[in-house]
């Protein structure tokens, strides 16, 4: 049996005497009750886990003090803070396996651990002292769990003014982490959440800029029987559409669907509107201009996206549409004289914003009075049912067929025909149709 002497035995005697353990308990008590207003002082994460790291130093009076909490994605343990002496190096440097050295054994066991001697423990991690030039002499380890699950550990390091950690260090320890895991808990909490309202606050204004820049085809007058309607899959979509007057007879129509969702598909969007704005009136025709278009787009494309579109050069004077398609979804034409809807399929280039080398074809048709031209987005023809089954070419078709009285409502009509389609499923595309009846 180990002898125990001189100021190790009045210790002794002193952590027997009852009184003196429940001063210890009382000062204890009254730590935690200190230390839980200090961690309810803020919800920045960085800032807590400073603050957590300066309060253990302090409180359990160690040279050293560490956190590493878990990535849930690579499941190891992170030095997210230390402070203190050579510990500060340690910031964000090493990442240590479940398992590996005390740190991860206690995040492995969810069992706190007390270690004197750590140059005797087989599981002891040197490298980390090694790599630094700092002397692990004991280590008081303890788990932070939230809802019993282990989120990380603490780490008091070399104790001051004495050789060891104890027992009564140890309860505190495990106190003090409880309380810290529920403010670091709390605080990712609120990161995720100031998160979500920021990205919320970004779709809000994307949806701004977007709707800003489809235009209203209503109160415009272009000689021409006009109708666009969208509607997004998500707060903002990819979609997009265009109408320009070059002159008295000619008219420029574009539609298109960018690649993605979200901000990114919003702001590619804006991008190809602006661009097609500034080249339509100087584009001899719709294969030039979309040359051009695709010549610009393919220069920094953000995030690799790229854009379906097909674009009308319609001549009321003429009674002709000329075309041209980058990838996209080929025209319906409806015939006045009342036979079936017929695809206008013409020549097919790729997207816009793949290569700039790409070549555009150019494809034109003739029209008659009372002609109807269904430009649409593939979330109109792959919008799906209940069971998962596609509306199709073939039932956009059937749909227009009979005539309507205006563009308008040959538009309504679709949508409303999509959305009897497909009651009772969830919406996994933008759905755009923009409808043209020469006068």
């Amino acid at each position: 049996m180990r002898k125990i002497t001189g100021a190790r035995r009045k210790n002794a005697r002193r952590s027997s005497d009852p009184q003196i353990s429940e001063g210890h308990t009382l000062t204890n008590l009254r730590k935690v009750l200190a230390l839980t207003s200090v961690l309810n002082s803020t919800l920045k994460l960085n800032e807590l886990l400073a603050l957590i790291m300066k309060t253990s130093s302090e409180v359990m009076r160690s040279e050293v003090a560490s956190l590493l909490l878990i990535d849930e994605t690579t499941q190891e343990l992170v030095f997210r803070v230390a402070l203190g002496g050579k510990g500060a190096e340690l910031e964000e440097k090493f990442r240590v396996k479940m398992g590996e050295g005390i740190a991860g054994s206690v995040a492995a066991s969810g069992k706190p651990e007390i270690v004197n001697d750590p140059h005797k423990d087989p599981r002891f991690a040197k490298r980390f002292d090694d790599s630094t030039g700092f002397v692990t002499r004991a280590i008081l380890c303890v788990p932070m769990k939230a809802k019993g699950r282990v989120i990380g550990v603490l780490q008091a390091i070399n104790p001051l003014l004495r050789k060891d950690f104890g027992r009564e260090d140890l309860e505190l320890f495990e106190t003090f982490a409880d309380q810290a895991a529920i403010a670091i808990e709390n605080a990712q909490l609120h990161g995720e959440i100031v998160k979500q309202e920021k990205a919320k606050q970004a779709l809000k204004i994307a949806h701004e800029i977007q709707q800003n820049f489809l235009p209203d085809l209503t109160s415009r007058r272009y000689g021409i029987d006009l109708c666009a309607l969208t509607l997004p899959a998500f707060d903002v979509g990819g979609d997009l559409y265009d109408v320009i007057a070059l002159d008295e007879d000619r008219i420029s129509v574009i539609l298109g669907d960018v690649s993605g969702k979200g901000v990114p598909a919003a702001l590619y969007m804006v991008r190809a509107m602006s661009e097609y704005r500034f080249l339509a009136p100087q584009a001899k025709n719709p294969a030039e201009l979309l040359t051009t278009l695709n010549q610009r787009l393919s220069v920094n494309s953000p995030f690799g996206m790229f854009l379906t579109m097909i674009c009308l050069l319609i001549d009321k004077q003429a009674n002709t549409v000329q075309y041209s398609s980058a990838g996209h979804l080929p025209l319906l034409l409806r015939k006045v004289a009342g036979n079936a809807p017929e695809l206008l399929k013409g020549a097919q280039s790729p997207p816009l914003g793949l290569t700039p080398e790409t070549s555009f074809f150019l494809n034109t048709a003739h029209l008659e009075p009372g002609d109807a031209l269904f430009l649409y987005t593939d979330g109109v023809v792959e919008a799906r049912d209940k069971r998962g089954k596609e509306y199709m070419i073939e039932r956009l078709a059937a749909c227009v067929k009979n005539e309507a009285d205006s563009a308008a409502a040959y538009s309504e009509r679709i949508f409303e025909d999509v959305r009897k389609f497909t009651l009772g499923a969830e919406q996994h595309d933008d759905i755009t149709a923009l409808t043209v009846v020469m006068p």
